[in-house]
This record gives structure tokens, sequence and C-alpha cells, in this order.
């Protein structure tokens, strides 16, 4: 774990430092983007007191605050795309690969939702581009998918350009009856035997799914069915 930090112009340089350096997502204090805005804040208060006077000694406090907080803002611009673009990296390789062992545990909670928008973008257009040429289908993008939040239903919704006429027999014979399910442990996202990408999903969360796949989490302890 890091050791608690207030933040200061030499705590930003250490932490940009280490993120140029080091090629892995370094961690930050849960609290990091609270004590920054704290920081700031204090900086443009004091800002503000000595822009109320004349005194030709707070006049030349006011420049260096000035110059503080433009440097603030510099090394925040370099921390958010250094820290961006590993993200990214991140999210890519995990498109890609299907690999359970992505460590995700250093990206706060705002750069966790980013992970996951965008792990979900890549896998959908992965998916709906690349599988459908393998089957000599046009491509075909469901987006729906990418704004879809865990513990949503994940029942796909099918890509029409209109919408058929369907009878009432035919409405009851596409009813799926779905299993409810609880996730015990953080479940990345999957894609099952339709082709389709389900998840990610975070511990607690509770959705309605295909039985096969219910009891497939269910057996691997991933899960576990909810009345």
């Amino acid at each position: 774990m890091v050791d608690t930090i207030k933040i200061t112009l030499e705590t930003l340089y250490d932490i940009l430092r280490n993120e140029k350096k080091r090629e892995d997502l370094q961690e930050l204090e849960r609290t990091f983007f609270v004590d920054v805005v704290c920081y700031l804040r204090e900086k443009k208060s004091l800002l503000d007191q000595n822009k109320k006077t004349d005194n030709v000694f707070a006049m030349g406090e006011q420049d260096k605050i000035e110059y503080e907080i433009r440097s603030i803002k510099r090394i925040l611009k370099e921390i958010y795309e250094k820290r961006e673009k590993k993200i990214i990296e991140i999210a890519l390789n995990r498109s890609r690969t299907r690999s359970d062992i992505i460590d995700t545990s250093s990206m706060l909670p705002e750069e966790k939702e980013f992970y996951d928008y965008i792990l979900r973008t890549l896998d959908v257009y992965r998916h709906g581009v690349l599988l459908s040429l393998y089957k000599a289908e046009l491509p075909i993008i469901d987006a729906s998918f990418v704004v879809q939040k865990p513990g949503t239903s994940v029942v796909p919704k099918p890509a029409h350009t209109k919408t058929p006429e369907v009878t009432e027999q035919q409405e009851e014979e596409t009813i799926i009856d779905l299993s409810k399910i609880k996730f015990l442990h953080p479940t990345p996202s999957f894609v099952w035997k339709d082709q389709k990408v389900y998840g990610p999903f975070d511990a607690g969360d509770v959705t309605e799914i295909f039985p096969e796949v219910a009891a497939l989490l269910v057996r691997k302890g991933r899960a576990e069915e909810v009345s």
C-alpha cells in the first residue's frame, strides 16, 4: 500500500516521475482526487487573498502562487495522460487475450469505470466486426452493450432495421426463462455461444441470465442463485 501523503507540488512531481519511469500503472491513494482538489482550492484561496491587497510583498507572493497553480495543472495533465494511456493499453490487452489475470487494483474508482467502458467498447466491436467476418457476414454492432452497466439485464437485444410483425404465439415461444444470480467475485466480460458479450460484473451484482450460463457460474463459485 502507498503511505498516506499530503499533496504538494513535490509529491505531484514524484507521482509523475514514477508513472514515467515504470511500465505498470502506479498505485495512488484512494483520496488522490480529493487531496488534489483541496490543495488547488487552498492555493486559489491564497491567491484571492493576495489580490485584495496592494502590499508589494503580497504582489510578489501572488506571482509565486500563480506560477505554482500553472505548474500543478501542467503536472496533473501529464499524470492523467500517462495513466490514461496505460489504462487503454490494459483494456486492449484484456480484450485481445481474454486473460483473467489482468490486474486493475491500481486503478482509482473513476479509472476503473473508464477501463470497463473501454473494454466493453473493444469487445463489442471486436465481436461485432471480426466474428461476423469469420462467418462471412457483414459487421453488426450492438451499441447497447457499450453503455450497459454491470448488474443490468444481459439478454441481448436483436438488431433489426425494422420491427417485424409478431403473433402472440410467436412472442410466447421467444420468452426465455432466465435464472437470477448474485455474483460473489468480480467477473470479467465473456462471450457465450450466441457470440454476445456479457459483463463485466462486480461482486454483489444481481442479474438475470440464461440458465446454462448461471449453472456454469455457480459451479465455478463465481455466483450463487437467488430467488
